[in-house]
């Protein structure tokens, strides 16, 4: 791909959407996906939009979200994805924004799932192009809260260039690689390249179109000082002639600093910076409205409307050609070769290891913000990534993902899943901010990890068991059995509605039934009885307690010594009988 072989049809204005599922939280306004019983819908509120402002737009772009947790499947997606450009105007074209393929990450993982996955929904649906911003999306398999920009670093840009140009490859539609974003209360940067340089050498070595999001290059601007008049400068250092759309999602100034918040309502600022970007991008494909917001009849709510008028406005204006709309076009951009590597920054492991260590070390902040960068790095590369975090948006980050990692999981998250432990450890002196602490600088949080992100892992629940498991508070039986208990509970859960599972399955005693998962446990009675209804008589004595898990659902509780043959690893008559009793019920 070169800018000078392309060929560009102005298409005018386009819409990019957050499709978060279950009716989404963005907003609370049920703008998404909704769980249907044949595979998905878009919610009645963007379907009541796209009625009344579908002919707005020339194209339209969904942004993925995951369904849940379960490795992605095409059949799991394919109803909901049909239905969305389905109840789009005939002729808009499609492309899609995708969130897993996580360019900007030093680590290396196998992209193949996703880019397999997103290549399907480009054949399916006639994709234009896919999108993504080049941030890191995810670290040591936990999704971030907010995106953070790549290690500004020759090594960073280095690995985010190679994964870059290796996504583009095996992607069937054109990539377009998206400025990333600097949005302050919400993420932070290692390394101190100007990103806009940056940017502009690894769309030249990868080769690639990029995407320029307005609020992410004022946000850029805004961390450097460059306000007001002086929002404009060093824009012409950005791969221009690279450039295929420009993105503009509500935004604000809120305490002094520029938050990306994606609310619907566009700053002055990002159309005045549209219109200087417009005449100055030769290739430019379209101009995109990101994250309306609506009503439920699909009226946008009132303080987007003006900005929002003037945007289509002038993105109308644009694709007939007037030039009337700003000056004259940029002078050329001189590209040259990125330099070779110094060889004493940090190695791509080693600038993960960083990021999380800041993320996770509450001392290790605090040293950082009473010593400062030269008494807390330990070699020449460290001092060359931490000399230039901004502390205050390091906090918030750090504040950010420890709230992340407690609602992961399903029905709210680590509270949801033990609300029994939890309330056991607190009369016990723990409270959860500790409880955390602990967790998330813990071996076992090590072993949690999202594939297809790094790899196969434990889910979030059993590796938070298993610190738990390692409290002294443990040594209780009825602890320990109420644990054991309540992660059971997670895991067929998930068993039952995240086929197939994106995380390994350490405990013991889960087999495989011809409708799902069964396991067997032995627990106190004192302890069941503190689960709900107990079983009559001693409590010290023990009782036999099952697990099944099967795609109507989660069955669980005692059973008789009878039931229990049906678990028995060397075939007898009682359990072959057991089985088959089970199994005419749909349990086995």
């Amino acid at each position: 791909m070169t800018p000078t072989s392309a060929t560009t049809t102005r298409l005018g204005l386009g819409l990019v959407m957050d499709m978060p599922w279950s009716g989404g939280t963005l907003g609370n306004r049920g703008i998404g996906f909704v769980e249907t019983p044949d595979g998905g819908d878009i919610s009645p509120r963007v379907r009541a939009f796209f009625r009344r402002h579908g002919h707005d737009f020339a194209y339209a772009c969904p942004s993925f979200q995951p369904r849940s947790r379960a490795a992605v499947r095409m059949a799991d997606y394919a109803p909901a994805y049909d239905r969305f450009f389905a109840a789009l105007p005939t002729g808009t074209r499609r492309a899609l924004h995708q969130t897993e393929l996580n360019m900007g990450s030093p680590e290396r993982y196998d992209r193949g799932p996703t880019i397999e996955f997103t290549n399907e929904l480009i054949a399916r649906h006639d994709l234009s192009w896919v999108v993504e911003d080049l941030g890191i999306w995810s670290l040591r398999g936990c999704p971030l809260p907010y995106p953070l920009p790549p290690p500004l670093t020759e090594r960073g840009l280095q690995i985010a260039t190679a994964n870059t140009a290796d996504t583009a490859r095996r992607l069937v539609a054109p990539l377009h690689v998206e400025f990333p974003g600097f949005t302050e209360g919400g993420s932070f940067h290692l390394g101190g390249l100007d990103a806009f340089e940056y940017f502009a050498r690894l769309a030249d070595d990868a080769d690639v179109w990029v995407t320029l999001d307005v609020g992410h290059l004022l946000s850029y601007q805004w961390l450097r000082g460059r306000t007001g008049r002086h929002m404009l400068d060093g824009i012409e250092a950005l791969p221009l002639d690279r450039c295929r759309e420009l993105h503009l999602s509500g935004c604000q100034i809120v305490g002094g600093k520029f938050r990306d918040l994606h609310h619907g309502v566009l700053l002055d600022e990002q159309l005045q910076l549209t219109e200087y970007l417009l005449p100055r991008c030769p290739n430019l494909l379209g101009v995109s409205y990101e994250d309306p917001m609506y009503r439920e009849d699909g009226r946008l709510v009132e303080r987007s409307r003006p900005n929002f008028e003037r945007l289509r406005d002038l993105a109308d204006a644009w694709r007939r050609g007037d030039d009337r709309l700003v000056g004259t076009s940029a002078p050329p951009r001189e590209t040259t070769s990125a330099p070779p590597a110094t060889g004493t920054g940090l190695a791509g492991g080693q600038l993960a290891d960083l990021l999380m260590r800041l993320l996770l070390d509450r001392d290790l902040r605090a040293r950082l913000a009473d010593e400062g960068a030269a008494e807390v790095a330990t070699n020449p590369g460290e001092l060359e990534c931490l000399e230039t975090v901004e502390l205050d948006e390091l906090d918030a980050a750090a504040r950010r993902f420890r709230s992340r990692i407690w609602r992961l999981g399903r029905a709210g998250g680590l509270a949801g899943s033990f609300p029994r432990s939890l309330h056991t450890l607190r009369a016990a002196g723990h409270d959860d901010a500790d409880l955390l602490d602990g967790f998330l600088t813990s071996t076992h949080f090590g072993a949690f990890r999202l594939v297809p992100h790094l790899g196969p892992g434990l889910s979030v629940e059993e590796a938070f068991a298993r610190f738990l498991l390692d409290l002294p508070e443990a040594t209780a039986t009825t602890v320990r059995e109420t644990v054991d208990h309540e992660l059971m509970l997670s895991l067929f859960t998930a068993l039952c509605h995240e086929q197939p599972l994106s995380f390994l399955i350490g405990v013991e005693g889960v087999v495989r039934t011809d409708h799902g998962h069964a396991a067997l446990r032995r627990y106190t009675r004192a302890a069941i009885a503190g689960w709900g209804p107990g079983v009559a008589g001693p409590p010290e004595e023990t009782t036999l307690y099952a697990y099944f898990a099967t795609p109507t659902g989660l069955a669980h509780g005692p059973v008789s010594a009878r039931v229990a043959a049906a678990f028995e690893t060397t075939p007898t008559p009682a359990g072959d009988a057991a089985r088959a009793a089970l199994s005419r019920r749909g349990r086995w």
